[in-house]
Formats: C-alpha cells, structure tokens, sequence
C-alpha cells in the first residue's frame, strides 16, 4: 500500500469515527480534549462488550475508526505519518509513526474497550506527545 493509499484511507476511517460519535450525539472536532469524548464513547462500547460480546468485524472496525481518528489528531497536533505494517501477513497493522516512535492507537482502543475500561486515551495522547517529543 502506497503512503498516499493509507493516508487517504485513514483520513477517511477517521470521518467515519466522526460520524460515528455524532449518530450517539457527540461531536468530535479533532481536538485533544475531543479525546475525553473518546473515552467516553469507548467506555460505552466496553459496558456493552461486558454484556455481549461484538463481532469480530464490528470489534475490527471500531477500533480501527477511533484509532485512525486519534492518529488524525496526533498527526494535526505532533505530526508523523501513517505506517502499515505487514510482517505478520495475518495480523498486518497501521500505526503512526513520528521519527524513531510507533503509536499503534487502535490497539489502544481495542485494549480498553475488550479488557481494561480504564485506559485513558486522551492521557495516552498526553504521554504519546510527551514520548514524541524526546
């Protein structure tokens, strides 16, 4: 995949989280403090992945949508760029990378989501910035 190929498609899965976090009445600007909505929203996704479980295609797209959202907003805010990683042809990832540092946040919301609601993903961000920044 082209680095054009997965910007476009992450700026795109991005929009959907966008529009995702709207049809539950919340609005996402791309700000950091967007990310307290974002753990909120997770929050709900976890209580209801407690009571039963998402398919693995539902599960997929979720974390893919909030995690290309908040690379989006790492990307406004730090910079880096958008990585797909295909050395495990069945498990390939996307994550962003900025000089020498790899931030995979989809992972992060498939953590908080399936096993530890209390995962922060905007103080993720907060310490991603700070690693970023070293």
């Amino acid at each position: 995949m082209q680095q054009h190929e997965i910007s476009t498609l992450m700026q795109d899965a991005s929009n959907d989280a966008i529009r995702f976090a709207k049809e539950h009445q919340v609005e996402l600007d791309k700000s950091l403090t967007s990310l307290l909505l974002v753990d909120q929203l997770l929050a709900e996704l976890h209580s209801h992945e407690q009571a039963a479980r998402h398919s693995a295609e539902i599960m997929f797209t979720l974390c893919n949508i909030f995690g290309a959202y908040i690379g989006q907003v790492f990307i406004a805010h730090v910079g880096g760029q958008w990585q797909y990683n295909q050395t495990d042809k069945k498990a390939p990832f996307v994550f962003v990378q900025f000089n020498d540092k790899e931030f995979p946040f989809a992972s992060v919301c498939y953590h908080k989501i399936t096993q530890d609601n209390t995962i922060s993903l905007a103080n993720y961000m907060k310490q991603a910035m700070a690693n970023a920044m070293q």
